[in-house]
């Protein structure tokens, strides 16, 4: 079972970085990006894709995880493009409950729904029981309060994958959504029933009701989510 879930990793990080993740690195090269936000950035693994936009000349990461962002510092801290923040971003100023997974790159502050088929399969792939091995109660701030504080005026790439948690992101967003400050949003949606009171349409009347328009759907293969890339529109009113 051991060997099996070590092929099963490969198989998925081989598609990711050789079909996935390319396939977005080269729409975002034909938009005109001078800055973005990286929040879930795990180890770097879309920043490297990131610091391949030529256009791109500043990227504030975000990763709430003590062990994991230690090596993102380790990787990155010396490039000037990139700003490190060893912080997790909510809804709210406030201290939460953050689930340590056994995938570090699935770790989040979603409550995993134990009748969920997908988190079976995932389990059984990943020969556990339970797939979380740890709880820490983390401070979260906010994009807003995040934006303010440094005088940001300006995001022109906003990515969100926080595992179940993207809804609480863009709720703290709202400011800076309504200031017309965010151009275009790249956002991870799931299609399982894995996290607790996740609702994927609940996220899309969100973007809808608030000028978001989809660009592009980068379906991961054999997987159970979509990365989708909106702009943003406001409309104007005829007279």
């Amino acid at each position: 079972m051991y060997y099996f879930k070590i092929i099963i990793l490969y198989l998925l990080d081989l598609i990711r970085n050789l079909i996935h993740q390319p396939k977005i690195l080269n729409y975002l090269q034909k938009l005109d990006l001078k800055n973005g936000f990286d929040i879930g950035a795990h180890e770097g693994e879309t920043l490297e894709y990131f610091l391949k936009i030529k256009s791109m000349n500043k990227i504030y990461a975000f990763e709430p995880q003590v062990k994991i962002y230690k090596k993102l510092y380790k990787r990155f801290n010396s490039n000037n493009k990139i700003i490190l923040n060893n912080l997790a971003l909510s809804n709210k100023i406030e201290d939460k409950v953050f689930f340590i997974n056994v995938l570090s790159s699935t770790s989040s502050f979603s409550v995993l729904d134990k009748n969920s088929l997908w988190l079976k399969i995932k389990n059984m792939i990943l020969n556990e029981k339970n797939s979380i091995k740890d709880s820490i109660s983390l401070k979260t701030s906010t994009i807003d309060y995040y934006v303010n504080e440094n005088n940001i005026d300006m995001i022109d790439l906003l990515k969100i994958d926080t595992e179940g948690h993207e809804y609480e992101v863009l709720m703290g967003a709202q400011k800076t959504i309504n200031e017309n400050k965010i151009k275009y949003l790249l956002i991870e949606l799931h299609y399982s029933k894995m996290y607790k009171n996740y609702s994927r349409i609940k996220i899309e009347e969100f973007l809808k009701n608030n000028n978001f328009t989809l660009l592009k759907s980068f379906k991961f293969p054999f997987h159970t989510f979509v990365d989708n890339l909106y702009e943003y529109k406001k409309l104007t009113k005829k007279i």
